[in-house]
C-alpha cells in the first residue's frame, strides 16, 4: 500500500469512521430496503450494531450449521465482523479475503442485491488502496454498471466514481478520469441537495482531497487547481449549513495548504509560501497527515531543507507501521526523500537513503514479479484443469454410449483397446508435460537474465546522473542552469563545472556511439576534466591533456566532442575552445540569437595524440546569454525523420527568459517537434548568463 495512504489512514481513521457513521448504519439498519431476513436482522442487531465481536462470530456459526443461513450470506457477514468490529490495520489482509469470497458467491438479484453492493464497494476499497488497479476496476466497473438496476445509493456511486477517477489518473488514461469525474460531481450535487448532515459533507470532502492528492502526483497543476476549487464549494457550502462544527480548526487549516499548493500552481511563489506559513500555525500540520501533504507543496516548490525536516519527521512511523516495503514505497516516499536531502545540501543523509534503496529495490522488485507470475501461474493452471476435465466428459460420455451399443461379448474387447488407448495418451500427456516444464524454466531463466540486465541498467543511469552536478553556483549576477536526458538507459553525453574564485571552468560533451562504452567513456571524459581545471589551466591546454589522456590505450578509437570554457567573472571574459562541437549560441540585449563566430574548429579529443589545440576568446559576454548543447537539441527527430534544425533552434532562443527557463522551453519544444517519436540521441543543454 501506498506509503501516503498509509500515513493518512492512521491519522484519519477515526474521523472517516465518524463522517461515514451514519451513511453506514442506514445501510445496516433500514430492513424494508434491502430485504433482510429474520435471520439477518439478529446478526445485525445482537451482534454488529452491538460492536460484540465474539457475539457476532458465535451468531453466524451456529445460523450456518442449522441452516438458516446460506454460506455465502455468512461469508459476507464474515467480512462485516472483520471491517466493522476490528478496524485496525491488522485485519486488512483477512477483511480483503473474506470479501472477496463473499462476492464470488453474491449474485445481483432480487433478494441478494444488497449483498451485492455491499461486498463489491467494500472490495473495491480494499483492491484500490492496496494498489491492485486492475482488480479494483474488474469489480467497479460492472458495479457502476448495473448500479441503477441494483439499487446502489448515489453515495455509494459518488464514492466509488471518486476511486474510478484517481485509478484512472494512475493508470495515465485521462480521459476516462474526466469522464469518472463529472459522474461523481454530479453524484454529489444530488446527495448534497438531499442531505446536509455533516458525515456526507465529510465523505465528499475526504473523497475530492482523494483526486486532488492523485492529480499532484501526476504533476497536473491544472487538474489539481480544478478539484481544489471543487472541494472548496463543498467546503464553503458545508460552512454555510454548519458553522459551529469543531471540525473546522482543521478544514481551515488544509484550506491554506491547498491554496497554497493551488497558488504555486499559477506562478505566485510568494503568495504560495505565505499561505503554507498560515497552514504551519496550525495543529494540524504537526501530526502525521500534516506532514506527509505539507510534501506536496514543498517538492513542487524545491523547499528542500522543509521537506527533508519532514521527511525525517516520518522516519519513525515508516520504521515501525511499515512492514513490507513494496515498489509504491519506493517511489512515492524513498525516492523524494533522496531528492529533499541531496538538493538541501545534506549529503549523508541523501547517501544513507540512496543506500536503503539499493538494498530493498532489488528484492522489491523480484517479489512483485513473483507475485505476477504466481497469479499467471495459477491462472493457466486452473485453465488446464478445467480443460482436462471438459475433455474427460466427452471422453467419458462418448465410451458410455458405445457401451450402450456393444454387445456383452465385446467388452472385453472394448477394455483392451481403451486401457491401451489410455497409455499412449497418457505417455503423450508425460511427454507434453515434460517440454511444458522445459519451456517454463527457459522463460523463467531468460526473465530473470532480463530483470537483473534492467536492473543493471538503471542502477548505471543513477550513478551516471550522479557524476553531472545538479546544484549550480550562486554568485551575483550569474544565472546559470544545465540539464542532461539520455535517449536509452545510459548515455555518452556530459557536463560539468568547476568554480575557483573569479574562474568558472565549464564544459558540454557528445562521446561517439550509444549505450554502455559511451557511458563509460564519459565518465572518464569528465573525471579528466574536472581534475585538470582544478589546477588552473587554459581550456586550450586543458584540451591538449585530456586529449593525451583519452588517446591512451582507446583500442576502440572512441572520441568525444567537447566545448571547454573559461568565464571569467570579474571581466565577463571568455575563453575557450572548441574540440569539434557544435557552435554555441550567443543571445544579445536584444533578444537577437546568432551561433558563436568560431575560427579554430579543433579535432574530437581522444582521436590522435601529440597534436595542438588552440584557443579562442571573446572580450566581453555581459548581458549576453551563452547556450551551449549537443546534437541532440538540432537533430532531433520527428516520426517523418524531419530535423528541429538550426533555424528553428534560433527562433527558440530569441526570447528573454532565465537559464533554467530557457533550458526547460527548449526540452519541451524538442518534446513537441518528436510528436512521440523514440529520441534519437542524448540531449544535454547548459545556459549561462553574467549580468
Amino acid at each position: 500500500m501506498d506509503v501516503k495512504y498509509k500515513l493518512l489512514a492512521v491519522a484519519a481513521l477515526f474521523f472517516s469512521f465518524f463522517a461515514c457513521g451514519k451513511w453506514e448504519n442506514k445501510g445496516l439498519t433500514d430492513h424494508s430496503s434491502t430485504g433482510y431476513s429474520h435471520t439477518d436482522s439478529i446478526i445485525i442487531n445482537q451482534g454488529l450494531m452491538a460492536r460484540d465481536s465474539v457475539r457476532t462470530a458465535f451468531l453466524i456459526d451456529s445460523l450456518e450449521k442449522t441452516g438458516d443461513l446460506s454460506t455465502m450470506a455468512a461469508a459476507v457477514f464474515r467480512a462485516i465482523r472483520y471491517e466493522t468490529l476490528c478496524r485496525r490495520t491488522d485485519y486488512d489482509i483477512v477483511a480483503e479475503k473474506l470479501f472477496t469470497r463473499a462476492y464470488s458467491l453474491a449474485q445481483p438479484e432480487d433478494h441478494l442485491k444488497w449483498y451485492y453492493n455491499y461486498c463489491g464497494n467494500h472490495l473495491a476499497y480494499f483492491l484500490y488502496m492496496g494498489h491492485n488497479y486492475e482488480g479494483f476496476l474488474r469489480v467497479a466497473v460492472p458495479l457502476l454498471t448495473t448500479s441503477d438496476s441494483l439499487g446502489n445509493s448515489p453515495t455509494d456511486q459518488t464514492h466509488l466514481y471518486s476511486l474510478l477517477c484517481c485509478c484512472y489518473v494512475k493508470l495515465d488514461q485521462p480521459a476516462k478520469a474526466i469522464e469518472a469525474g463529472k459522474k461523481s460531481r454530479a453524484y454529489c450535487w444530488d446527495v448534497l441537495a438531499k442531505d446536509s448532515t455533516p458525515g456526507i459533507h465529510r465523505l465528499f470532502i475526504n473523497s475530492y482531497a482523494r483526486i486532488k492528492d492523485a492529480y499532484v502526483r501526476v504533476k497536473d497543476w491544472e487538474k489539481t487547481r480544478e478539484w481544489l476549487d471543487f472541494n472548496d464549494s463543498i467546503g464553503r457550502l458545508y460552512k454555510r449549513r454548519h458553522p459551529d462544527d469543531p471540525v473546522w480548526s482543521i478544514y481551515d487549516g488544509y484550506a491554506h495548504l491547498d491554496r497554497a499548493i493551488k497558488t504555486w500552481s499559477l506562478g505566485l511563489k510568494d503568495s504560495a509560501a505565505a499561505e503554507y506559513a498560515e497552514f504551519r500555525k496550525y495543529r494540524c500540520a504537526y501530526d502525521i497527515v500534516g506532514l506527509t501533504q505539507s510534501n506536496d507543496y514543498l517538492m513542487p516548490a524545491e523547499r528542500w531543507e522543509d521537506a527533508a525536516d519532514n521527511y525525517r519527521a516520518l522516519d519513525w512511523f515508516i520504521g515501525n507501521c511499515v512492514s513490507e516495503v513494496f515498489m509504491e514505497e519506493i517511489y512515492s516516499y524513498y525516492m523524494p526523500k533522496f531528492r529533499a536531502n541531496y538538493n538541501a545540501g545534506r549529503m549523508d543523509s541523501a547517501l544513507f537513503v540512496a543506500k536503503q534503496i539499493s538494498e530493498i529495490f532489488d528484492s522489491t522488485y523480484i517479489r512483485q514479479k513473483r507475485n505476477q507470475m504466481a497469479e499467471m501461474a495459477t491462472i493457466y493452471d486452473t485453465q488446464g484443469k478445467e480443460m482436462e476435465i471438459a475433455r474427460q466428459k466427452v471422453e467419458l460420455s462418448h465410451e458410455r454410449w458405445l457401451g450402450t451399443l456393444a454387445a456383452m461379448g465385446l467388452i472385453t474387447t472394448f477394455f483392451i483397446i481403451y486401457t491401451w488407448y489410455r497409455r499412449r495418451v497418457g505417455k503423450r500427456l508425460e511427454a507434453a508435460h515434460v517440454k511444458l516444464q522445459e519451456a517454463y524454466d527457459q522463460l523463467e531463466e531468460t526473465t530473470t537474465a532480463k530483470e537483473r540486465i534492467e536492473s543493471e541498467l538503471r542502477i548505471a543511469r543513477n550513478i551516471q546522473m550522479s557524476m553531472v552536478p545538479g546544484v549550480f553556483p550562486e554568485r551575483e549576477g550569474l544565472d546559470m542552469f544545465a540539464s542532461m536526458v539520455p535517449a536509452k538507459e545510459v548515455g555518452g553525453d556530459l557536463y560539468g563545472y568547476v568554480l575557483h574564485g573569479d574562474r568558472l571552468y565549464f564544459c558540454v560533451g557528445d562521446v561517439s556511439g550509444k549505450g554502455v562504452p559511451a557511458s563509460l567513456f564519459m565518465a572518464q571524459s569528465s573525471r579528466l576534466f574536472r581534475t585538470l581545471a582544478s589546477e588552473d589551466m587554459a581550456p586550450s591546454e586543458i584540451a591538449v591533456r585530456m586529449n593525451d589522456e583519452l588517446v591512451d590505450g582507446n583500442d576502440s578509437c572512441m572520441f568525444v566532442t567537447m566545448f571547454i570554457g573559461l568565464l571569467h567573472l570579474d571581466t565577463a571574459c571568455l575563453d575557450f575552445c572548441n574540440c569539434g562541437h557544435n557552435p554555441p549560441i550567443l543571445v544579445d540585449d536584444k533578444q537577437v540569437a546568432a551561433f558563436l563566430e568560431i575560427k579554430h574548429v579543433n579535432q574530437p579529443l581522444g582521436l590522435m595524440g601529440g597534436i595542438p589545440f588552440t584557443g579562442e576568446t571573446v572580450s566581453d559576454i555581459r548581458g549576453r546569454q551563452l547556450l551551449i548543447y549537443t546534437d541532440g537539441l538540432n537533430e532531433a527527430e520527428n516520426r517523418q525523420h524531419e530535423l528541429l534544425g538550426d533555424k528553428r533552434l534560433l527562433e527558440l532562443m530569441a526570447c528573454n527568459l532565465n537559464s533554467h527557463e530557457v533550458i526547460e522551453m527548449l526540452k519541451k519544444a524538442v518534446k513537441q517537434h518528436r510528436d512521440g517519436a523514440e529520441p534519437n540521441d542524448d540531449l544535454t543543454l547548459m545556459c549561462l548568463k553574467l549580468s
